[in-house]
């Protein structure tokens, strides 16, 4: 896929779920029909681009991405790389990116910023979901019978709440939700990704038990608080 960088969010600083830092940037991508898809690449993609992104910028950032992978989350399609897989090039010496940027200015030189600053997605709003239909709402025996992955909202009445003294949170890794046991001196110890500290971090969650009257099946679901 081709297109000009039009926009772009501000970096993000993250740490995957291995407690591996790693960076997250997305862009808007837009064609010559002026069709445009939100791109989101992720660790050194992320300094490789930002390099071509000085501010003030007039020339058209152009660029191929490759084995990028697409996804559908609240009625938009977006893009985003894909392990080791994907590829990205930027304003390579392709036939494609030169035809590309002729057609798109014609033969005359850029003399306008190109690339405006996009502000970060909003909170998801699991009721604007609902209303437009994105997801499907399913009832306990639906999701327990089913056999494909994919989000979906269950339909339920919590009838208790699982949280006695001490087990509505517990101590965890800084780098990863791991739980961390007692401190080895006077540092913590992940044995997951191998991360010491000298303090814990606390993570909350609970246990409820939801039913559904209309199957007779309970369910029970765990909400962390992260």
């Amino acid at each position: 896929m081709i297109g000009e960088v039009v926009g772009k969010e501000d970096p993000k600083e993250l740490i995957t779920s291995k407690g591996k830092e790693t960076k997250r940037l997305t862009v808007i991508l837009e064609d010559l029909e002026n069709n445009r898809i939100g791109c989101t690449i992720f660790g050194e993609m992320v300094d490789q681009l930002l390099r071509h992104m000085q501010d003030g910028r007039v020339e058209p950032l152009i660029v191929v991405v490759q084995y990028f992978k697409a996804t559908r989350w609240n009625g938009k399609t977006s893009v985003q790389s894909h392990f080791d897989i994907s590829q990205l090039h930027i304003d390579s010496n392709l036939k494609d990116v030169a035809e590309f940027r002729s057609r798109l200015l014609g033969g005359e030189p850029s003399s306008s910023v190109r690339i405006s600053q996009v502000p970060s997605k909003t909170a998801w709003s699991g009721v604007e979901e609902l209303k437009q239909g994105a997801v499907s709402v399913k009832t306990i025996e639906e999701v327990l019978i089913q056999h494909e992955e994919g989000p979906a909202w269950i339909a339920a009445s919590i009838v208790a709440i699982n949280v006695t003294k001490d087990d509505w949170f517990y101590k965890s890794c800084r780098k990863c939700p791991k739980k961390v046991e007692t401190p080895i001196g006077n540092r913590y110890e992940c044995g997951k990704c191998d991360h010491t500290h000298g303090s814990a971090a606390l993570r909350f969650f609970c246990i409820i038990f939801v039913w559904n009257f209309l199957n007779k099946y309970m369910f029970i679901c765990i909400l962390f608080v992260l």
